[in-house]
């Protein structure tokens, strides 16, 4: 596999061209070839093995290894030995090496004394496009474009000077939005209703009775749950069951399908016990924490599933809510986003207060213990919901049999009828009139 680092490098970073002008000098064209293949990694704040080749005196001081340079020795600079691959230490990492004319040129260059440019290299400000806010872009003025997307669609085509397509049938339209809505293919009567309709927003229709489908929270909600990691066991060794983790899934699937507010969907998830104390469906999301692996069930490493748990929050809360990948500066500085190190550790303290363990008097006994009562109950509940299967068309013949038998006692019969209510009346005195007390038996003591 190809080694891609240097293109993301010189992508986040925005260094510039990798090639020097054809008049600069040897310092330039090396300091040109530093920034764009070493500056990744060795600059100020990542500075790998301590090495920072952001100025003469830091090349000459080196790092764990010792100086990267030795002016006139390229041979004997560790720096060469590297991008030449003729040490122990090659860069870039991996088999790929440096073109040939800038390996000649920092070797030419180290022969010469390492001549430094006036200015030290670094990076420059990065413009980091991820951390903008959107802006709405202004829509073509296109001839034929019945919405904005096929606006900017057909101001592309125009612009490559491409026919569009021709239109779509009222079929292929249906297997389309039914594949991409419910993850199904259209039903016969779909089919019929669509092809019967002939009203000029019959496509409107469709879409409205997909999307009010239950089908659609149920296909749309497995991609988040896949960005959640949810699954049905904690994983590990012993992959015990999560018993209740359903009730998040068909938290999720409700969601989709009541078209909840996507901030308030994060909200839920991420804080609902602190956010919406009082309202327990609310606080069903924060199941988001207990889908994923669960390591409660590791003896003797307590510590270990603390910080393992915390880690997992961090990094999934940061990949589905942030769109980034801050797991990487757990263990040092992000080399591609600006996250250092302690803003980790910053991360993860948010989430120390909510994890929960567990503690155990006897190991051993308790683990079997909760295994055995960990399947044992999973399975109580599969052999519950297949005889509530066999029971229910039976339980439902009883009831409407009991309805269909069922008479309304006189009592209730004359409330409700006005000219039998005065007879009943006068029968039955009010409460008021009748007695406070009612006689008691007394009991002589024998």
């Amino acid at each position: 596999m190809k080694q891609p680092w240097v293109a993301w490098a010189c992508a986040a970073f925005a260094v510039g061209s990798a090639t020097a002008a054809p008049g600069d000098s040897l310092g330039a064209k090396a300091a040109s070839i530093l920034q764009q293949r070493c500056l990744a990694c060795h600059n100020e704040k990542a500075a790998m093995s301590d090495l920072r080749l952001t100025g003469r005196e830091d090349a000459l001081r080196g790092g764990k290894r010792g100086p990267a340079i030795k002016p006139g020795q390229a041979s004997e600079s560790l720096l060469f030995q590297a991008v030449a691959h003729i040490g122990k230490i090659t860069m870039p990492p991996g088999d790929a090496k440096l073109p040939g004319e800038e390996i000649e040129t920092l070797r030419a260059w180290i022969e010469k004394g390492a001549e430094w440019p006036r200015q030290s290299i670094a990076l420059k400000d990065a413009d980091w496009w991820a951390f903008h806010k959107p802006n709405r872009p202004a829509v073509p003025r296109i001839a034929g474009a019945g919405t904005s997307i096929d606006a900017f669609v057909l101001a592309k085509l125009h612009a490559a000077a491409i026919e569009t397509a021709p239109e779509a049938g009222r079929l292929t339209l249906l297997r389309r939005a039914c594949f991409d809505l419910h993850g199904l293919p259209p039903t016969p009567e779909q089919t019929a209703a669509v092809l019967n309709d002939k009203s000029p927003n019959a496509g409107e229709r469709l879409i409205d009775s997909l999307l009010a489908s239950p089908r659609y929270g149920e296909k749309w909600g497995r991609h988040w749950l896949d960005l959640v990691r949810y699954g049905d066991t904690s994983g590990f060794e012993q992959d015990p069951y999560t018993l209740e983790a359903w009730r998040y899934r068909d938290w999720v699937i409700k969601s989709f399908n009541d078209d909840k507010p996507y901030d308030r969907f994060v909200k839920e998830q991420i804080a609902a016990d602190e956010l919406y104390p009082d309202e327990p469906e609310a606080r069903v999301g924060t199941g988001y924490y207990r889908v994923g692996p669960n390591r409660d069930m590791l003896f003797k490493v307590e510590d270990l599933n603390v910080i393992e748990k915390l880690t997992d929050y961090v990094d999934t809360t940061s990949q589905v809510f942030l769109g980034l990948t801050v797991g990487c500066a757990r263990c040092h500085d992000h080399k591609f986003d600006p996250i250092p190190q302690r803003d980790f550790y910053r991360m993860q303290a948010i989430f120390a207060p909510a994890v929960n363990d567990r503690v155990y008097l006897e190991y051993n006994t308790a683990r079997f213990y909760d295994l055995a009562a960990n399947g044992r109950e999973y399975k109580l509940r599969l052999i519950a919901e297949q005889i509530d299967h066999i029971q229910k068309p039976y339980r439902a013949k009883l009831r409407d049999a009991k309805i269909a038998n069922w008479r309304p006692p006189r009592r209730l019969c004359s409330s409700l009828n006005p000219k039998r209510a005065h007879r009943s009346s006068r029968r039955w005195p009010p409460m008021w009139k009748r007695p406070s007390k009612l006689p008691m038996t007394k009991f002589e003591p024998g």
